[in-house]
Parts: structure tokens; C-alpha cells; sequence
């Protein structure tokens, strides 16, 4: 099967083989494919957020408005544009337009996925190409991607090196799954390569979440600062809010961490509650890098941001956007969950958990098939987490997923630690599972295997499911 993706730069085409086809990126084009569609795009974007910004801010409008918004369900949902879309707070039908203009008012957008949902990744890809072709420069900030390999980005952008090689130096073929990287992810770096806009390069190195685990915050606050770059720590009270409503939301999320990673309720165990805490210093600091990359593409000059990452980190203002917050509590943001479900109405239990609600199609996890060890990101131990979570099957998780199997089974807290160690055969396996069956709920539901599984795994990457 051929993938094609066409561009401006001129650089010519680039073939790689994936053992499953050929996957080819033509450059050879230098008519930009947005060109009439930008400008009506950027002005019915513009008229919107200028009703959006007198109403308050993106929906929330008065509190007596409770009738339906005039959008038209669609009869059929069609992936990406045409879903059943909902106002996560009330309920009302959105169409893509509606979607469109309340990302045109935010300054950083956070799309949740469940990291194997390929719906969630076609919205993801939508809504970026929309906005970055009425916001040229708006950047794209992927959690699977580390920042220690922004300068492997860099030169991908830079058709220095190729699509094969961009993969595999980032060690991402089988991320969320085999082969899920083409499938799910490339397509979003081409995007914004060929709208010239920056790819951040976000999350925070196995490596330093792991310490953060084993050693402490502390201990990383004591390194050099030339050691410091490739991570940040977690704010705890930011300057510029009146009030303690931002410190009450982090403790709420710390709380769902916690009842996620112990869904037997074991987290009022002291032993169990200090592990998971243990654990939440390597989540913690996934969020505060996440968080803070989104908010330094904006200082380096981006008129907008797009960062996606796995629902656990973007629902309810999880840990990452309240990271962003903490940096820039001005900052106008708005967030966008997709379920991996059918549901022509906002779910009881989704009411709230977004800006912005969208059900795709359930993902059969059933015949998911394991990834290579081998094609996995070195060292899953802890940190790869995210990449775990989002599949266990996605070796991220890899000996991460393992430490993500303790918590992966907070009622396994105390037997966690043997397990991290058998681990490394086990992550593939336990992870897998916990996240499909047990995780999956997180998984599916919570669309974030990862969290748990990364979390537990260690810092694994996507904090626990999104639910």
C-alpha cells in the first residue's frame, strides 16, 4: 500500500519500505495544498473566536443558555469531521466548524487520545492542519516524542534524514503497537513539515523519570543546569492566581492517579500509598515537561499550540495542562478528549471531562499484536510509560511497563516490586494485559493504558487511563 503525502519544499520523494507496503512522501511539489482554503479557513476561524472571546471564553457562554446549540448531528459519524461532537459541559451538539473556532480562540489546544485509537490520531491530524492553515507557525507538541531527541526532529525537518531513519533514531516503529508510528504518527510530523510549522519534541527522558521515582524531585533540582534541559519539574503554587482553586485541581488529579493505579482500593494501605506516591513524582514530572514545552514553543514565537497526548495527562485538566497553566495562568486553553465509542449524546460519566467531547468508533483490542521487544524504546523501564501505556503493546512500556505493572495493578503494589524485576519479560506481557483487560478499562475507557501501565511501569509515560 502506498501512503503518499504531499509538500512544498522541493525536496524531492523519499521510499521506504515497512516490510507492509511502501511508504513514500513526495516533495516534489512547491504548491503549498492549503492555498485557497487557508484564507477562508483563517477568516471563519477569526469571525468565531471574536464571538467566542465576547462570550467569555470558548463555550462558556451564559449559564441560562440550556437549549440545543442548532448543530446538526450527523445521521452517520464519519471520521475525522463529521463525529458526534459535544460542549463537554452541557451537552450541546458541536459541528467541525464550531470545533475549529474554539481552537482558533485558545492559545494551546490538548487533544487526549487513547493511544491506539486511530480515530482519536485522524481528529488529532485534522484539527492541526485546520488551525496551522488559518495560523501558519502554529506548533505541534507530541508526548511521544523526547526532548533529548528534538535534534533528531530538527534534521528530519530539515530533510537532512529520512523517514526510516527519523523512526528508528527516535526508536518509535512500534510505539503504540507494531507499526503504529506510520500509521498513527508520522502523519502528523509530515503535517507540520509541510505547513512549516515546529514539532516539539515534548515529553521528559526515560532516564530522569525514572530518578525522579528512585531518588526524588530533590534530586534532580540538584543537578547541573546543563543537565536540567531535557526535563522539567512540577509547579506547585503558581504566581499570578487568586486563588487556591489550581492547588485544589492538582490534588484532585493526584487523587484519580492514585485511584487508578489502586482500583482494588488499596491506596489506603501506607505501604500501598507510598509507592503510588513514589510513583506520581515520575508522572508528575512527564506533566511539568509536557506542560512546559507546550508553553515555550508559545515564547519562542508560535501564535498557537497543538499537543497531543494520552487522555489521562489532557481530561478533567489533567496533570499536563495544569503544568501549562501553572507557567502561563493567562493563557486561553482548551482541551478535546476522543472516546473509542459510539454515543450519538454527551455520556453522563464524559460530562465535564473536556472543553470539548468526541466519540469515534470502540477499538478491538482483542487482536492487538505484540510488539517486537526488540523495535521498542531502549530502556521501557520506567519512563517509557506513555509509549507502554498507550500500548502496552507499545514497548515504551517496555521494562517501564513493568515497573507500570505494579502499579499497572495498584493491588499489586506490594507485589509490584518482584514484579518490575521479572519484569522485563512480563512488561510486554503484563502490560499488554493489564492494559486490555484490566488496564484496558483505562485503556479503553480511559484511553490511557499508558498512565497506569506507565505510571506503574515507572514512569511509563501516559499517566493512568483517561477515566
Amino acid at each position: 500500500m502506498q501512503r503518499i503525502w504531499r509538500g512544498w519544499k522541493g525536496r524531492g520523494a523519499r521510499s521506504v519500505d515497512f516490510g507492509g507496503g511502501k511508504y513514500t512522501r513526495r516533495m516534489d511539489s512547491r504548491r503549498p495544498r492549503t492555498s485557497w482554503i487557508a484564507p477562508v479557513r483563517c477568516a471563519a476561524c477569526c469571525a468565531a473566536s471574536l464571538l467566542l472571546t465576547a462570550c467569555g471564553g470558548y463555550f462558556r457562554s451564559s449559564p441560562d443558555l440550556a437549549h440545543a446549540s442548532g448543530a446538526i448531528v450527523p445521521g452517520e459519524a464519519n471520521a475525522p469531521r463529521a463525529l458526534f461532537m459535544f460542549e463537554g459541559s452541557t451537552g450541546r451538539a458541536l459541528t467541525w466548524s464550531d470545533v475549529m473556532a474554539a481552537a482558533s480562540w485558545a492559545d494551546a489546544v490538548f487533544i487526549g487520545e487513547r493511544h491506539d485509537d486511530p480515530i482519536a490520531h485522524a481528529v488529532q491530524l485534522a484539527i492541526f492542519e485546520d488551525l496551522a492553515a488559518g495560523y501558519p507557525g502554529t506548533a505541534l507538541a507530541l508526548e511521544h516524542l523526547e526532548r533529548h531527541e528534538q535534534a533528531i526532529v530538527d534534521r528530519y525537518l530539515r530533510g537532512e534524514i529520512g523517514v526510516d531513519e527519523f523512526i528508528d533514531s527516535t526508536g518509535s516503529r512500534n510505539w503504540a503497537g507494531k507499526d503504529t508510528w506510520v500509521r498513527f504518527f508520522q502523519p502528523l510530523v509530515d503535517a507540520a513539515d509541510e505547513a512549516g510549522s515546529p514539532v516539539v519534541a515534548a515529553n521528559a527522558p526515560r532516564d530522569e523519570v525514572r530518578r525522579a521515582r528512585t531518588e526524588g524531585h530533590a534530586a534532580l533540582a540538584a543537578l547541573p543546569e546543563s543537565e536540567r534541559t531535557t526535563f522539567d519539574l512540577p509547579l506547585g503554587k503558581p504566581a499570578g492566581l487568586p486563588d487556591s482553586r489550581w492547588n485544589d485541581a492538582w490534588a484532585a488529579y493526584q487523587d484519580r492517579f492514585r485511584a487508578i493505579m489502586s482500583s482494588d482500593g488499596g491506596a489506603s494501605d501506607p505501604e500501598v500509598r507510598a509507592r503510588l506516591d513514589s510513583l506520581f513524582l515520575s508522572q508528575s514530572v512527564w506533566d511539568a515537561t509536557m506542560g512546559a514545552s507546550a508553553s515555550y514553543a508559545l515564547d519562542a514565537g508560535a501564535p498557537k499550540v497543538v499537543l497531543c497526548a494520552g487522555c489521562f495527562h489532557v481530561e478533567s485538566r489533567g496533570g499536563t495542562v495544569l503544568q501549562f497553566e501553572a507557567r502561563r495562568p493567562s493563557a486561553r486553553v482548551l482541551t478535546v478528549t476522543i472516546i473509542d465509542d459510539s454515543s450519538d449524546r454527551l455520556r453522563e460519566s464524559d460530562r465535564g471531562i473536556a472543553d470539548i467531547v468526541i466519540y469515534g468508533f470502540p477499538v478491538d483490542r482483542s487482536r492487538a499484536e505484540p510488539e517486537p521487544q526488540t523495535d521498542t524504546k531502549p530502556d521501557p523501564a520506567p519512563a517509557e510509560p506513555a509509549t507502554a501505556p498507550a500500548e502496552p503493546t507499545t514497548a515504551p512500556a517496555e521494562p517501564a511497563t513493568a515497573p507500570a505493572e505494579p502499579t499497572t495493578a495498584p493491588a499489586e503494589p506490594a507485589t509490584a516490586p518482584a514484579e518490575p524485576t521479572t519484569a522485563p519479560a512480563e512488561p510486554a506481557t503484563a502490560p499488554a494485559e493489564p492494559t486490555t483487560a484490566p488496564a484496558e478499562p483505562a485503556t479503553a475507557p480511559a484511553g490511557e493504558p499508558a498512565p497506569l501501565a506507565e505510571a506503574a511501569t515507572a514512569a511509563a509515560g501516559d499517566a493512568p487511563p483517561s477515566h
